[in-house]
Order: structure tokens, then C-alpha cells, then sequence
């Protein structure tokens, strides 16, 4: 998940249209604490969301404690949560995708083999069959 974390940044940052950095300016710090809260309501782990921002497992807990605060009190922060719930959503969609197909071509190839199997034996009584 880390690749796909690391891509759900660089387009939150695009969307949100500010350079990520590690300052404490407001915009930063915003946009921060709302894509912790929105991955961590994810169920990504509080230490690998750290990790994605070069941060401390405590940062992350310290901005989901405070995400109902910060939605009625901090103007912008609903918005850049709002757009960091999109894009966590739309990755984990497109994971769970993912995750189908694989088991749908697992299952087909399961099928193919069986089948295989069962026309060999078919086969084989055919010609093995005394009249």
C-alpha cells in the first residue's frame, strides 16, 4: 500500500493546488490532517500512515482525535478532507478491483484445469471401453 499512499499524495497535493512540504504553515498542516484522518478512516495503520509522511504514528493519532473539531472550526479543512476521502475511496475501489480479478482468474484457471483433467479421463474410457 505504501506505492499507491505515495500516488494518493501527489494527486491530493495537485488537486488541493499546493507544493507538500513539512512546514507548520496552515495550508500544510491542514491538508495533513485531513488526509491522515481520511486514510486512517481507511484503515491504513497509524504507523504506516506516519511513514507516508515522513512522520510519527502520535501525529497521526493527534489529527484523528481532532478531525470533528476541525471540521466545524477550521475553515478549509472540510474541503481538503472532502478530496482526501475521494481519493482514498477511489484507490481502495480500485484495489478491491484488483483484488476480484485476480480471484476471478484464479477461478477460471482452477476451472481450465479441471476441465483438462475431466475431458483426459473421457478420453481415455473412450478408447478403453470394450464393446
Amino acid at each position: 500500500m505504501y506505492d499507491e499512499g505515495r500516488q494518493i499524495l501527489k494527486e491530493y497535493y495537485h488537486v488541493l493546488g499546493i507544493k507538500r512540504d513539512k512546514s507548520r504553515k496552515q495550508e500544510q498542516v491542514k491538508a495533513r490532517a485531513a488526509m491522515m484522518t481520511a486514510m486512517r478512516q481507511n484503515e491504513l495503520t497509524t504507523t504506516s500512515i506516519a511513514k507516508l509522511f515522513d512522520s510519527d504514528h502520535s501525529t497521526v493519532v493527534h489529527h484523528t482525535r481532532k478531525h470533528e473539531a476541525n471540521m466545524a472550526t477550521w475553515p478549509g479543512y472540510e474541503k481538503n478532507y472532502i478530496a482526501a476521502v475521494r481519493l482514498c475511496g477511489e484507490t481502495l475501489k480500485y484495489k478491491a478491483w484488483q483484488s476480484k480479478l485476480h480471484s476471478v482468474k484464479a477461478s477460471i484457471a482452477r476451472l481450465k484445469s479441471m476441465q483438462r483433467k475431466l475431458e483426459e479421463t473421457i478420453q481415455s474410457k473412450q478408447y478403453g471401453k470394450v464393446d
